[in-house]
């Protein structure tokens, strides 16, 4: 193959790199047809050049009159006489020639290519060019010689070339010509920069980036057959050779490196070739297992080893490994049944010496048959070793190659379930599918029941929800229940697993949540004692919650729940009893128990955990007042959910930015964000459903559509009532569609609607169910009542959590002092209703209540007493962690934000307080109160101590 050569004038080739190598052949060409006999030896490896400089100097020497007559050895050719370098002179010398003349002919046939040389050189000058001349027989070569020596003072000109990263039959004989004063020697070396340069050029069309000939160099290794390999691959590949063309030449690279493997190891002994073989089905060099697996031991090991390195089969720079690429070319020419057996014996050496299971599955997984019983129990064992989500894909590979195998119906399921198990993370619609296929084969209640609480925890959220909850039902009618004889706590357990399943498949299902409650309502509540009994607790409250039952109720559920630190990680079990702790205004005990699962699904790798925890701890911070914090929260879950195809369209953490940027005036962005989402897939869900519809109400509010909003508000309410949830917190509709209708005049309608929240509101109970209860009758309201019921709603919201509530009901109150001509009193409640805006970065109240405040006759309130005042909640948060000397990554991973979103709150920090960094913050960072918020000890925490 001709490499590094350009058409030149006369159809003459011109190489590229080697002028400097051409002209001195031909110098040497030219001394011996002034009648001085030469050889020239051209040595290098594969690749390098040998070839396309031979062609050349033949195409020069023949244009100057010279006979030539080419030739290129074969391996094939090795020992079969005349038809190495005999050929060099036609076929006639070659036909009917024995394959292997016995050494006394070989004098006559030195005779019979030295007299045809002579005939020729009686014509004029002679050039014999012999390529890759390693491969040609001794005694072919050695005729050469025999030419070489007798014709000394004749027009003779002899050119061979040796590939040195092989050993061939001609090897010694060309050793003994070069040492010869007549044989002069050619190194051809790796090329240069600047003819690297010129032939990325000529190959891509245009001038090339210094930095992307110096990368081509690099994977090239200056080889100019591997270059060309490079350079096509790019041209097909569209790549240009600019500074973007730079990045995409890694992979390229590697798969140009590893096409030079099959040509490297082709002319290698074969316990080279079979220690790399070895090598690339182990991955990695450790001798004892090569040994084991290739059959070569000793200094024949240590050779094919060094051999592998200077051929760079090894990767240059590592621990005796190859790429994947160059493993897939080393095995490439293998036939099928010996790769086979080759992969077979090296998962039984692997096995037999206690490698992980891992090792020995991944050469199981490659077989055509697993058809031992050790196999299926192997790759079970690295299934099981494979816990979370980085390694999740390989465990699902393992179960689904010994799905394969020949199992019995008991194996397959179990096989079935472990598979669903690991596939959960990566791929939950196959979990579900063979959970469903396992069902299916499972035999009598305890082993179906087992089997259907995976599947209901499996469809959780998904369409396949309202199915699990059939199938859960059916296994609990089918399970023996009380006190009776034969059932044991182990019963009792699984008969608890079942239930909280049940109930937790059907908790945010609007279809089949009230059914599932009523089947409840009879069961007894449990003590907490057992894991099982603790899940049935915390979706116990969930419901308690859903239902409006007294908020204390609910609590003192979700803190029996929550009691205990479970040595199992914390899932929808934590994340609902902490939702159902913030509706009850526990907000610190709800943030921690969203940590907590957060840092569990963090670390198991459990995106829809993960995103569902970021998302509704975007919402409790925004209930608690602290709408930075909530829209940093809501973008983390915005982007972890973007991460992956699967998750991408998650609404919650598009609802809950949405949220957060209403409240910080931004209504337009937060309005397209819910017109992408478009509520789709969530109307049948509780949860996601009534959120979006509050949202989307508030939007139209803020854009000027009042009637939309209200229509939007109406349906939530609906929707509520249909799925039988009457907690007036969850999404509190009623409260801005009374303030809008009120706003539009219509007493009547406000009145009305506040009338049927009232019920709800009281049995709930909470300071912010009641406080925002007494702000919607107010604005239903007319005269004097309406300023006591501000006035009592303000004083209610002040002792609790909601700083947003309390911030309207301020504002609210201002308002109505402001139209009785009260303006002195207006005042006061408006700058508590600013401070309280600002502290909390509710930027749209904070707006209006300015603007009404001027119109009061006020000035602007002197928000900072001090330079810590004007920090918002999140940035005193993080300037404290940035004082005690936590990083910014872990600053990120502890409040489970991004780093870009600490890096941006540290800088508006360092600029409010006018310090230059982290070891310049002042102390007190933690020990801040907003004016306004009184905590105080509610019913709930009376009855049951916080855990």
């Amino acid at each position: 193959m001709a490499v590094s050569v350009d058409a030149g004038q006369g159809g003459i080739r011109q190489l590229v790199g080697r002028s400097v190598e051409l002209n001195g052949l031909i110098r040497h060409a030219a001394r011996a047809r002034a009648g001085a006999a030469r050889a020239v030896l051209v040595r290098g490896p594969a690749g390098i050049g040998r070839t396309s400089l031979l062609a050349a100097v033949a195409d020069r020497l023949r244009a100057a009159g010279i006979t030539v007559r080419h030739h290129t050895g074969r391996l094939d050719d090795a020992g079969t006489g005349r038809r190495g370098a005999g050929a060099l002179f036609g076929p006639e010398l070659t036909r009917g020639t024995p394959p292997a003349p016995p050494a006394r002919d070989a004098y006559a046939v030195h005779r019979l290519l030295h007299g045809h040389a002579v005939g020729l050189m009686d014509k004029g000058p002679l050039a014999l060019v012999l390529d890759d001349a390693q491969w040609c027989d001794e005694t072919s070569l050695r005729g050469v010689d025999f030419i070489l020596r007798r014709a000394a003072t004749r027009p003779l000109f002899v050119l061979l070339s040796q590939r040195t990263d092989c050993h061939g039959p001609g090897t010694p004989v060309l050793a003994e010509l070069l040492a010869q004063d007549r044989c002069a020697l050619v190194e051809l070396g790796p090329l240069g920069d600047g003819a690297t340069s010129r032939i990325v050029g000529q190959a891509l069309g245009a001038a090339p980036d210094e930095r992307f000939v110096r990368r081509c160099a690099e994977i090239s290794r200056g080889n100019p057959q591997l270059l060309h390999r490079l350079l096509a691959g790019l041209r097909e590949a569209g790549v240009r050779p600019d500074a973007a063309g730079v990045h995409k030449l890694g992979a390229l690279g590697d798969g140009v490196v590893a096409s030079s493997v099959p040509d490297s190891l082709a002319g290698q002994p074969r316990h080279v070739r079979q220690v790399a073989r070895a090598l690339a089905v182990l991955g990695r060099a450790e001798t004892d297992l090569l040994a084991a697996v290739s059959g070569v031991t000793g200094k024949r090991m240590a050779a094919a080893m060094e051999a592998l390195r200077r051929h760079e089969v090894i990767t240059p720079g590592t621990p005796d490994t190859m790429s994947d690429a160059v493993r897939t070319a080393v095995l490439a020419d293998l036939p099928a049944p010996g790769l086979e057996e080759l992969r077979a014996r090296a998962a039984r050496v692997l096995n037999d010496t206690g490698r992980p299971a891992t090792e020995v599955a991944d050469q199981l997984v490659l077989l055509a048959e697993v058809d031992e019983p050790w196999m299926l129990a192997v790759l079970r064992d690295a299934a099981a070793e494979a816990p979370g989500r980085a390694t999740a894909k390989a465990a699902v590979r393992y179960l689904q190659r010994a799905l394969t195998a020949a199992l019995t119906e008991t194996q397959r399921k179990d096989v079935r379930v472990e598979l669903a198990k690991a596939s959960a993370q990566v791929a939950p619609a196959m979990a579900l599918w063979h959970l469903r296929q396992a069902l299916d084969t499972a035999v009598g209640p305890h082993d179906r029941a087992a089997i259907a609480v995976d599947y209901g925890m499996a469809a959780v959220g998904t369409p396949n929800a309202p199915e699990a909850v059939r199938v859960l039902g059916t296994v609990l009618d089918a399970l023996p229940d009380g006190p009776g004889a034969g059932v044991t706590l182990a019963d009792r357990e699984l008969r608890t697993s079942v239930e909280a399943a049940l109930l937790v498949t059907a908790v945010n299902e609007k279809a089949a949540m009230a059914t599932v409650r009523e089947r409840a309502r009879a069961w007894p509540v449990p003590l907490g004692d057992s894991p099982a009994e603790r899940r049935l607790l915390s979706v116990a409250s969930a419901y308690a919650a859903l239902e409006g039952r007294p908020a204390r109720e609910a609590a003192s559920l979700a803190r029996r729940a929550l009691r205990v630190e479970e040595a199992a990680p914390a899932g929808w079990w934590v994340l609902g009893s902490s939702l159902v702790l913030g509706l009850a205004d526990e907000a610190d005990e709800a943030l921690t128990g969203l940590e907590r699962a957060l840092a569990t699904t963090r670390a198991r790798s459990e995106p829809r955990l993960h995103i569902a925890a970021l998302a509704n701890r975007s919402l409790t911070l925004h209930g608690i007042g602290d709408v930075t914090a909530a829209l940093d929260a809501a973008r983390a879950a915005v982007e972890f959910a973007a991460q992956s195809e699967r998750t991408a369209g998650t609404p919650m953490p598009h609802i809950a930015l949405s949220t957060a940027l209403l409240s910080q005036g931004r209504a337009d962005e937060a309005d397209a964000i819910l017109d992408r989402i478009g509520g789709r897939g969530t109307d049948r869900h509780i949860w996601e459903w009534h959120h979006y519809l509050y949202a989307k109400g508030r939007a139209r509010r803020e854009l000027g559509d009042l009637e939309g909003a209200l229509e939007v508000w109406r349906q939530c309410g609906r929707s509520l009532a249909e799925a039988g949830v009457t907690n007036p917190v969850l999404a509190p509709w009623w409260l801005p569609a009374t303030t809008t209708l009120s706003r539009l005049g219509r007493g009547v309608e406000a009145a009305a609607t506040i009338a049927r929240a009232e019920e709800s509101i009281r049995r709930w109970g909470t300071p912010r169910a009641r406080g925002t209860g007494l702000l919607a009758a107010a604005m239903a309201t007319g005269g004097r009542a309406r300023l006591d019921l501000l006035s009592e709603a303000l004083e209610v919201l002040a002792d609790s959590p909601a700083r947003l509530e309390h911030a309207k009901a301020a504002y609210q109150l201002g308002h109505e002092l402001l139209s009785r001509d009260d303006a002195p009193a207006a005042r006061r409640h408006l700058r508590l209703a600013i401070e309280l805006a600002t502290r909390c970065g509710y930027h749209a109240l904070g707006a209006v209540a300015r603007n009404l405040l001027v119109t009061a006759g006020g000035r602007m309130p002197q928000l900072a007493a001090s330079p810590l005042d004007s920090l918002t909640e999140s940035e005193r948060r993080i300037a404290a962690l940035a004082k005690r000397g936590v990083s910014n990554r872990e600053i990120a991973e502890a409040l489970f934000i991004t780093p870009r979103t600490v890096e941006m709150h540290l800088t508006n920090v360092y600029r409010k307080l006018d310090v230059r960094g982290r070891t310049d913050l002042p102390g007190g960072l933690g020990s801040h109160k907003t004016p306004g918020h009184r905590r105080r000890r509610t019913a709930a925490d009376a009855t049951v101590p916080s855990h």
